[in-house]
């Protein structure tokens, strides 16, 4: 295994590297996982206790949200700070140290998922909308075709009808009710799973997420080992205060599509790559945007045109027919993929600085009339759409290349996208383990200002967020990533983020 060199400017925080292997340095060293293992799990108990008052019986201004704000960044300081370092200080251990400190890894990990079971979101109710999907199309019905809102006007002897009849408050609490859903297929299997195994069940949804969990980190210890990378960079996702918020607090649904990402990847480095198609196209119908990552696929397939064209149909193929239903659900003004996809911006500093740049060039004297935020949204579309082509140029040079080039895509699509919601930084969280890029690691401590919005707005200052909050957010993870990337090329190792092990 090849543990040596490390990240430019974090170098400087590893005061914990080992400078001989003796038994008592690597005693110590046990000792410091075992208080960060605890930590995360307390991190989870004071989330679950806290989380009593962020219940539907409150209203929001009466909520701690300054004070759970501040617990999570707290939380993001102590990962961001400590583990990267205490990885690399175990990374000379002997296997049977590091497979008992992978075990303790992945039973804190999952402790700290079983005690947010019992708590209750905080600030976040997306969850509904799932729970109700989730009944709709496991009755049959198609989840495009009518929105909440419709459906509660039906009689109860239509299906939609009745199972409005049944939801009780779940239809009732669903944010945008006039709106269809924006989740594509593969996700309403996911739901209607959660629906099967218990109607209406928070506990039920939240089991199937962490069967998607468990399948995330062990395609990351499998990618890993791919990499010639310790499995102990696996703590960089499976310890990640923001996944544990996001995905068992919030019980947000990006957990269904981070495996088949990862499967994909380790499909294509092991010379499956029409399977890895077949993942890639499955992740696809859970959101979106993993056909950016199409070209690295195609690429790892080097100069063989039958294959490529076989991946390619299999592809196309198989999201055409996940895609089916979205269309045949429609798309008018009720449509919940039309509205995401040409008005929702939340939370970006980046998008807004090009929607204003964007609004003045449209004023100049001869331009024909259009939407700044039109605009952005297509221009940022075309970069990324440009980027995904430029990281497949090159012939991939192995595992490590191959997740590392997709490690730039998802990160600077969590960058671009004009909606940053913090659930949004968990895509870019299993690459950590692959890429410990410190701007990412920042963004584990500035995502949770996010949540500052909900406080400013039920005292009246709405406008503070995007004049502030967001800037506060993303200013430091573009230094960051600016600073580290200035540091790699006018350092004396060139590439040394690939070379860490």
């Amino acid at each position: 295994m090849r543990d040596a060199a490390r990240l430019p400017l974090s170098s400087a925080l590893n005061g914990l590297a080992p400078t001989a292997n003796g038994v008592a340095f690597f005693s110590g060293v046990r000792a410091a996982w075992a208080v960060l293992g605890l930590l995360v799990v307390g991190f989870a108990c004071a989330l679950q206790i806290a989380s009593a008052r962020f219940g539907y019986a409150y209203d929001v201004a009466e909520m701690p949200v300054r004070a759970m704000v501040a617990g999570l960044v707290a939380a993001g300081l102590i990962f961001a700070l400590a583990l990267p370092r205490l990885i690399r200080a175990s990374l000379g251990a002997d296997a049977g140290t590091v497979r008992l400190l992978t075990i303790g890894i992945v039973v804190a990990g999952l402790a700290a998922r079983l005690v947010l079971f019992a708590s209750e979101p905080i600030l976040e109710d997306d969850y509904q909308r799932y729970l109700w999907d989730g009944a709709v199309t496991a009755s049959g019905a198609n989840p495009y075709a009518a929105s909440p809102q419709t459906a509660r006007a039906l009689e109860p002897d239509t299906t939609l009808g009745r199972l409005a009849a049944e939801a009780g408050p779940v239809v009732r609490r669903i944010n945008h009710p006039e709106l269809t859903t924006i989740y594509p297929p593969v996700a309403q299997g996911a739901f209607a799973l959660a629906y099967a195994v218990q109607p209406w069940s928070l506990v039920a949804w939240r089991s199937v997420i962490l069967i998607f969990d468990l399948a995330t980190l062990a395609l990351v210890l499998l990618l890993l080992r791919e990499t010639g990378r310790s499995p102990l960079w696996s703590a960089l996702y499976w310890w990640n205060p923001l996944v544990l918020k996001e995905l068992f607090n919030s019980a947000h649904m990006d957990a269904v599509l981070l495996p088949l990402i990862l499967l994909a990847l380790l499909l294509a480095v092991r010379g499956r790559q029409v399977f890895a198609g077949v993942s890639l196209a499955l992740a696809a119908g859970a959101k979106i945007w993993p056909v950016l990552l199409l070209p690295l696929i195609l690429r790892s397939l080097g100069p063989r045109p039958r294959r490529v064209a076989l991946l390619l149909a299999v592809f196309c193929g198989l999201l055409a027919a996940l895609a089916a239903p979205v269309f045949v659900g429609g798309g008018d003004a009720s449509s919940g993929f039309v509205a995401y996809a040409t008005q929702w911006q939340t939370n970006s500093a980046l998008f807004l600085a090009l929607e204003r740049a964007a609004g003045v060039l449209l004023g100049a004297p001869g331009l024909p009339p259009a939407s700044p935020g039109l605009v952005a949204r297509l221009a940022i579309a075309i970069a990324l759409g440009a980027l995904a082509v430029m990281t497949s140029r090159r012939p991939i040079g192995g595992a490590d290349d191959l997740v590392g080039r997709a490690s730039l895509l998802v990160g600077a699509l969590v960058l671009l996208s004009p909606t940053q919601f913090p659930w949004y930084a968990v895509w870019f969280a299993p690459f950590l383990a692959f890429r410990p890029w410190i701007g990412f690691l920042v963004l584990t401590v500035t995502a949770p200002l996010y949540y500052l919005f909900f406080y400013l707005a039920a005292h009246g200052e709405t406008a503070l967020v995007k004049e502030l909050v967001v800037w506060i957010i993303w200013v430091p993870v573009w230094a960051a990533l600016a600073l580290e990337a200035a540091w790699t090329r006018l350092g004396p190792q060139q590439g040394t983020i690939n070379a860490e092990r």
